[in-house]
């Protein structure tokens, strides 16, 4: 879930520049993508949810206790949970019946790309019960939400959120520890921690999805194999594409276009987002190529993210969309290339019409005004582990979700200029 940031607010003006020239692959293709990897019995996994309304964990707060579900989101900072009842909610935190919540008397406002809440500051004991590290009670900074707009998910079932953005967007500013710095302090980890995000099951279906949040320098059964690209600015998880292509085909934009204002990781939003000019390129491209297998033609409401739209499973329609590769900077001659299948960025329709003869299916990508997202339909498949003391983000594929493909490029001769 991305935050909604004014340079101002930073306490300094900021002016960037990047100069992008394509790069070319000295690697192929990458080859079409088989179905998901069903998730192995052998892994214990502290993070759930519903496609479309992100990963949640399990957390405690309080004393006595108060048990509630937080969202996952590298896309922010504050530790905030419910304090009053909404409609979308089934329970909240009740501040008068813990013994050690401390009122820091401060009034707080965020607010998302999409959302926003506003509520009090204050400190209680806050324990993560499902993570490996963070299972010590410590008092902590958080945040009591009092009034929000648009920041709830009906049925979501969770009733907060936890940041794990750098302390800079932390509201108020200077006043915040946020919870991953606190712990990764307290217990003297590794300043990183890894996501593992798998989507859903074949067993649970696709109403459920989960994954595994790791603290510290551990990264579960990642992959040794991996690929990596420098944080550029430690604030969000930002990061520089230089392209982006359709079956091997490269959309013909510039890739400044992609980066205005920035483009981030943010586990908090679900779909891939796009500026606007780079969003249309997009969409007419892949309505090109996913056409030719399509009859009668999907409606237009799909396209737009409005609609759902179902065919049998055995037609398999979906695979009538082409690969869809993202290239980030590496440095001044190289980038990366994730490559993720239609099965990552065609999402299960939430409370859809599904049934065992037929798939539902909504578009996972969307236009953006505040430049490129990478949310969990580019996440999901493997694991990303944001080592923030080097300030860089490594991908491996998972054992788990949808099947991703990673690959490196060089060029020795044009240059990707980022400053």
């Amino acid at each position: 879930m991305a935050l909604h940031v004014h340079w101002w607010l930073l306490g300094c003006h900021v002016v960037s520049f990047i100069a992008c020239i394509t790069i070319h692959s000295t690697s192929t293709l990458p080859p079409d993508l088989p179905t998901p990897s069903p998730p192995s019995s052998a892994h214990s996994w502290n993070l759930f949810g519903r496609p479309g309304d992100g990963y949640y964990t399990s957390v405690e707060v309080g004393t006595p206790s108060q048990k509630f579900n937080v969202l996952v989101d590298t896309g922010s900072s504050n530790f905030a949970i419910a304090a009053v009842m909404q409609k979308e909610l089934d329970s909240y935190f009740e501040a008068k019946n813990s013994s050690s919540f401390v009122d820091l008397e401060k009034e707080v406002e965020v607010g998302y790309t999409q959302g926003s809440w506003s509520g009090r500051l204050g400190k209680d004991v806050v324990l993560f019960p499902a993570l490996q590290a963070g299972t010590t009670p410590y008092l902590m900074d958080l945040v009591l939400i009092t009034s929000s707009h648009n920041f709830y998910v009906n049925n979501s079932q969770w009733q907060g959120i936890v940041g794990l953005a750098f302390p800079v967007l932390a509201k108020p500013q200077g006043a915040v520890q946020p919870w991953i710095d606190e712990v990764i302090l307290r217990d003297n980890l590794t300043n990183a921690f890894t996501l593992e995000l798998c989507g859903p099951s074949r067993e649970a279906g696709p109403s459920s999805h989960y994954g595994r949040l790791t603290l510290g320098s551990g990264s579960g059964s990642c992959s040794p194999v991996a690929v990596s690209c420098p944080i550029r600015r430690k604030w969000f998880y930002e990061v520089v594409v230089t392209a982006l292509s359709l079956q091997g085909k490269e959309v013909s934009i510039p890739c400044i276009k992609f980066n205005t204002d920035k483009t981030i990781v943010d586990s908090g939003t679900s779909n891939l987002r796009l500026p606007p000019e780079v969003f249309k390129a997009v969409m007419k491209e892949l309505k090109l190529q996913a056409s030719g297998g399509m009859n009668p033609p999907l409606p237009e409401g799909f396209w737009s993210g409005n609609e759902e739209a179902c065919w049998p499973e055995s037609s398999k329609l979906w695979m009538n969309f082409p690969n869809l590769t993202i290239h980030l900077a590496t440095g001044n001659h190289s980038a990366i290339t994730i490559t993720v299948g239609p099965r990552s960025y065609l999402r299960p329709a939430p409370d859809s019409v599904s049934t065992s003869l037929l798939d539902c299916w909504v578009l996972g990508i969307e236009e953006s005004q505040t430049g490129t997202v990478l949310g969990a339909v580019i996440l999901e498949g493997l694991c990303v582990t944001f080592d923030r003391a080097q300030g860089v983000i490594t991908f491996s594929e998972s054992t788990c979700g949808p099947l991703v493909t990673l690959s490196e490029t060089h060029n020795t001769e044009e240059r990707i200029i980022i400053m």
